[in-house]
């Protein structure tokens, strides 16, 4: 996942809560909260955790 002009492109996006919503309760998300804030995508990788709960 990258930034463009400060915001996500859609379809990865999208793929990215579709991971999410079926992968979610098996993935590593302290690793995954860590690798984010290397390139500072932390809020990227927290707003998907919220999009696929709700």
């Amino acid at each position: 996942m990258y930034r463009l002009d400060g915001e996500q492109p859609e379809r990865q996006w999208q793929d990215l809560l579709g991971v999410v919503a079926v992968q979610g309760e098996w993935l590593d998300w302290q690793y995954m909260r860590e690798m984010a804030a290397t390139p500072a995508l932390g809020d990227l990788l927290e707003r998907s955790a919220e999009q696929s709960q709700g």
